[in-house]
């Protein structure tokens, strides 16, 4: 059988509304379709130009690259002697233009000169890239993912000890591609990279391809020739939980619903000298590796997200003070509508994670809004004598995910959830909680079977919730209502972007959230947002403060004196007006990665449409 796609894929190109039956393909074929980038909609924000915010920054220098190509993150990296500073650019999917890494002198950072790129690829992007010296040459790695049918798929290695003429070292290939990646040079001379993989569990659970795990640590001591060492996968190698659940991982769309049910590898970082590594897998939170031997890295913990969180871990940084480290943790998150929380009378305290859906006629808005009314079960929901009585009641019904209709032998779906919720609304019912009948977490896909436009007529004020059958919830409310009468309750959670988490680790295998940063601009307890991507998407730290790139907030500098309560100190947005803004087109700034100099403090941004900019934190915004 195979997993469902389509939520996925489709989220990033327009909020998961499309995904429906998917007849079975090539394996290969659903991985280059999964793979179309995790930032899509960064891309696709609209609105109105950023004007500059200089809130305790100072601009120091800016190069548009060259132009015409998304921009991806940003690597600093002194390369001393006579060749200096450089910062190195990778290139977004979106346009698969293969543009590869940019390459950026900035010795003169008042003045980056963009020298030239490197890794040119057809149909490929290159989004990550890292720099470090081995072997007595600078190497650099990128990531690299099919975005076009002639696309290539994994790790490239460069030789940029002189970086105006950069040659190819290797290319090691990998199911699925590189999103993200880190290289580390250990104390006795090893070299490592560690890559992220997304998703090559999912053909290998539903087609046996052997592909394996989506955690990879390959050698490239000898980086003309890398040796594949270990892979790693949350579902065939490990018995974790869906966090927020009981149940073990065992399907790739998995997790708290939010943005989007996943659990997949999205970056990697090394720590402690190449002993130790940090794996964000997105639904499943950030875990931590023993690496100590690279051919068998031993899992040692991971963050725990608390009850009603979207999930959605993107990447981390790891902050230290004294004996304490804290694990910095970006959310990347672009779903504002909130999400819910369901519980009834008869369940008492058991909690199921919902969604409300895309099209519903009606919503809650705010964090702690209720919807709260005695329960009418339609069963599976499928004729309108089925809603008789559900005129001022919340409705429970079934539906069944279309996505495997024609994937799992038998699978069918009686009714389609469109033509189940006219039905509801032509009934009058208040509301109607659908339970999703599939291996997976609930998803907003399209209203098969009618139309926004026909349910709304029918039940202007119609509000429609999913929740999943995996979170065995209904089994007991259904068991409780042939004993008499039920009360369910509807909680929405605060409508949110993907923000920054704190945890601590301790020393036990689970590290609870000790706190947050929430207060960027539109990012938290806003809905509508205006146009704009308000989520977070990469940190670093120097000293006492922490600089996020935060999309259209642009940088963020954060006081962690308290790493319990980080407290927002500086904020640069760049003007993305016609002349600045050479990619994407018009729009507001959408900030993807930021690099530190340790040297000067100064601050690297890569903004996607406009290119590089440096910036210099002043004031309260430079560290203690």
């Amino acid at each position: 059988m195979l997993r469902r796609i389509a939520p996925l894929v489709t989220t990033f190109v327009a909020l998961a509304l499309m995904a429906g039956p998917v007849a079975a393909a090539d394996p290969d074929d659903l991985l280059r379709r999964r793979h179309r980038d995790t930032h899509r909609i960064a891309a696709q924000a609209r609105g109105p130009a950023s004007a500059l915010v200089t809130d305790n920054f100072r601009v120091v220098g800016m190069s548009r690259l060259g132009g015409g190509v998304p921009n991806g993150d940003v690597f600093f990296y002194d390369h001393n002697g006579r060749v200096g500073k450089y910062a190195y650019v990778g290139s977004w999917s979106a346009q698969c233009t293969g543009a590869g890494a940019k390459i950026v002198d900035v010795n003169d950072p008042s003045r980056p000169r963009w020298v030239g790129s490197v890794g040119r690829r057809a149909d490929s992007s290159s989004e990550d890239i890292v720099v470090r010296r081995i072997g007595g040459r600078d190497v650099l790695g990128i990531g690299v993912q099919a975005c076009g049918r002639r696309g290539s798929d994994g790790l490239a290695l460069y030789d940029v000890t002189n970086p105006r003429r950069p040659f190819a070292l290797s290319f090691f290939p990998t199911p699925g591609g590189v999103h993200e990646l880190d290289l580390v040079v250990r104390s006795d001379g090893r070299a490592l990279a560690l890559l992220a993989t997304p998703y090559t569990e999912f053909p290998d659970t539903y087609f046996g391809t052997e592909l394996g795990g989506e955690f990879r640590i390959v050698d490239i001591t000898n980086p003309r020739a890398p040796v594949a060492l270990s892979d790693w996968g949350i579902i065939a190698d490990s018995d974790l939980s869906i966090q927020v659940g009981n149940d073990p991982v065992s399907s790739s769309f998995q997790g708290p619903p939010g943005f989007f049910a996943a659990h997949y590898v999205h970056s990697v970082r090394a720590a402690d000298g190449g002993q130790t590594a940090y794996v964000s897998y997105w639904d499943g939170g950030i875990l931590k590796f023993d690496i100590s031997n690279p051919a068998a890295p031993s899992y040692v913990g991971r963050t725990i997200y608390p009850a009603g969180a979207s999930g959605d871990g993107h990447s981390m940084v790891p902050y230290q003070v004294g004996s304490v480290r804290y694990i910095l943790q970006n959310d990347e998150d672009y779903q504002t509508t909130p999400d819910v929380l369901v519980t009834s009378s008869a369940t008492g305290t058991a909690v199921s994670d919902g969604i409300q859906v895309p099209w519903s006629p009606r919503f809650l808005t705010a964090g702690g809004q209720t919807k709260s009314a005695a329960v009418y079960d339609a069963g599976d929901g499928c004729q309108a004598s089925d809603y008789a009585g559900a005129a001022g009641r919340l409705v429970l019904a079934d539906t069944v995910d279309p996505f495997y209709e024609g994937i799992i032998d038998g699978w069918s779906v009686p009714c389609p959830i469109g033509l189940q919720a006219q039905m509801a609304g032509a009934a009058g019912a208040d509301a109607i909680v659908f339970n999703l009948i599939s291996p997976d977490d609930a998803y907003g896909y399209r209203p098969v079977g009618s139309s926004a436009g026909a349910i709304a007529a029918a039940g202007p004020g119609l509000e429609v919730f999913m929740i999943a059958e995996i979170d065995d919830v209904v089994a007991g409310l259904r068991a409780a209502l042939a004993s008499g009468p039920v009360t369910m309750t509807v909680t929405a959670q605060p409508p949110s972007w993907g923000y920054l988490r704190v945890f601590r680790e301790t020393a036990s295998g689970d590290w609870a959230q000790v706190g947050a940063f929430t207060g960027a601009p539109h990012a938290y307890n806003e809905h509508p947002s205006p146009p704009g991507t308000w989520s977070i998407h990469n940190t670093e730290v120097l000293g006492n403060r922490a600089y996020s790139a935060w999309y259209s907030n642009g940088i963020v500098a954060l006081d962690l004196t308290d790493p319990t309560a980080p407290r927002m100190v500086g904020q640069f947005v760049p003007r993305t007006s016609n002349r600045h803004a050479n990619s994407l087109g018009r729009g507001p700034a959408e900030m993807w990665g930021v690099a530190i100099d340790p040297e000067t403090g100064y601050i690297y941004g890569s903004e996607m449409r406009t290119g590089l900019w440096i910036i210099d934190p002043t004031g309260v915004a430079e560290p203690d």
